[in-house]
Order: structure tokens, then C-alpha cells, then sequence
């Protein structure tokens, strides 16, 4: 059975006017997928959809879409509700790095909404449509901070690390129902979302990250992108502690953002 038998004919991208989510559109689209493109920013998916339409052939269409705002998903369910959707993709996210203070609390609210709140509900709509249907595939992105605490990143970690656990529970719970549920960890990939972040070795573009994360769907619950990544994680894991880590994080991010606060 192809990836697209499995997962197709329709798929929802969040977060889809950039980054990974741009670049899951742009890998899907030739398989075959028609796709749902989920952002703010409708210019920017008007144009990506005209393109893909063009190239590929497919059915493309876009929503306009605040997903930290009350009440989103009855956009985004209202659309789609005639839709065979088979594969839907929890991309849409965003980061405040620095002081643990910095953003102030309604934009760390708004954080917990996007990064958390909006998965959650949009998956637990859809995974139930999926399963009465016959089965389709979720993908979360979390990140690499899903497995630790994070200094300077602190707030974004926690949320991660929810998606993480989230992603991990519903693959196990699913897996009867013919639903594969991943979580794709990447660690700094070059977004805009990253672009207050010095660039090092560590750094990984899209295009590799989102390939990995589909073709472990359906084969592992979790995926670290990058040999540095996952060689990162595997020495954290069974060869440090946990405290240890988080220092050793903190140390490096005071290097890499250079608006976090240095210890007195």
C-alpha cells in the first residue's frame, strides 16, 4: 500500500505559510495528497496553494486561521467536514527565547494555546473521524527540548514535552484502530522561527527533517532528525543525569541566544 493510499486523499497542514509546515506541503503535494493549508497568513497560502495546484495537479485549498484564538477548530472542522481527511499534520507553533519573564504572560498564554491546546483538539476530532473511516495518520512536531528542561527555552520545552507524551499515548491507544500517531522532534532547524538563533553544526533545513518524519509515520511513535540530534539525545539519555543536562543546555544556550540573561 503507497503512503498515499494509507494517509490519503486529503491532509491537513497547520502552520503551513512557512517553515516545516511549508515544506510538508511541498512533499506531500507530489505524492498525490490534496491538502488543507492552515495559517494566519492567507496571502501566503493563497500564492503556496496556487503553486501546488499548478505543479501537481491536486485539489489545494487554504483557511485563514488563528489557532490560539477560542473557538478555532470550528473553522477549521466546519471546512472540512465533507472531506475524507486521512492525515492530519499539528505543525503550528511558536517559541519566546530568553528570560524565563520575557513575553510577559498573555504571549506565553498564547504559547500554551498554540502549542498545546490547539493539538490536542484538533487531534481528538480528528483521530476519531479517522478511526470510524478506517484508519489515516497524525503528526505532531515537538522538539528535541520535548526531553529535557531547557534553559531559556523553558516554557517552550514544557510545551513540548506535552506534545511528546501526547503523541506517544494516542500511538499506543490508536494502533488497534488503524491510526499511526508520530511525534517529529527536530532539533534547530532553520525557520523563521529560529531566526534569533545563531547558526552551528547543530543546524538542520527543512527539507531533510520533514522526510524523515514521513517515512517513520506508520513504522515508530518518535522522530529525531539529524545523526547529531539523535546521537545528542542518546548521550543525554543514558549518560547523563538529568540536572547535568539541563546545565549543560543552559551553558549552550547562553551561547546561542544572545539575549539570555547570564548568571551573576
Amino acid at each position: 500500500m503507497s503512503f498515499l493510499q494509507k494517509y490519503g486523499p486529503w491532509a491537513i497542514i497547520t502552520g503551513a505559510s512557512s517553515g516545516i509546515g511549508e515544506e510538508y506541503a511541498k512533499q506531500l503535494a507530489p505524492l498525490g495528497f490534496n491538502l488543507i493549508l492552515v495559517a494566519r497568513r492567507a496571502e501566503r497560502l493563497a500564492l503556496l496553494a496556487k503553486k501546488l495546484e499548478a505543479d501537481y495537479n491536486i485539489n489545494c485549498q487554504f483557511i485563514e486561521c488563528d489557532l490560539s484564538a477560542d473557538g478555532f477548530e470550528n473553522t477549521i472542522i466546519s471546512a472540512t467536514k465533507d472531506l475524507d481527511v486521512r492525515l492530519l499534520i499539528n505543525n503550528a507553533g511558536m517559541n519566546i527565547e530568553g528570560d524565563f519573564y520575557r513575553g510577559g504572560l498573555e504571549r506565553n498564554l498564547q504559547m500554551t494555546k498554540l502549542n498545546m491546546i490547539a493539538p490536542f483538539i484538533l487531534s481528538y476530532h480528528f483521530a476519531k473521524k479517522m478511526a470510524e473511516n478506517g484508519g489515516g495518520g497524525i503528526i505532531f512536531t515537538g522538539s528535541i527540548s520535548s526531553f529535557k528542561g531547557l534553559p531559556y527555552l523553558t516554557h517552550y520545552a514544557a510545551t513540548k514535552a506535552y506534545v511528546l507524551q501526547l503523541a506517544e499515548g494516542m500511538n499506543y491507544e490508536f494502533k488497534d484502530r488503524n491510526v499511526d500517531i508520530l511525534c517529529l522532534c527536530p532539533g534547530f532547524t532553520i525557520t523563521e522561527m529560529t531566526k534569533g538563533l545563531k547558526k552551528n553544526w547543530m543546524t538542520m533545513e527543512v527539507g531533510p527533517v520533514v522526510k524523515e518524519a514521513l517515512e517513520g509515520l506508520g513504522k515508530q511513535s518518535v522522530v529525531i532528525p539529524g545523526f547529531v540530534n539523535k546521537a545528542m539525545i542518546g548521550i543525554e539519555k543514558h549518560f547523563l543525569t538529568r540536572q547535568a543536562t539541563t546545565n549543560l543546555n543552559g551553558n549552550l544556550m547562553k551561547k546561542m541566544l544572545p539575549g539570555a540573561r547570564k548568571k551573576k
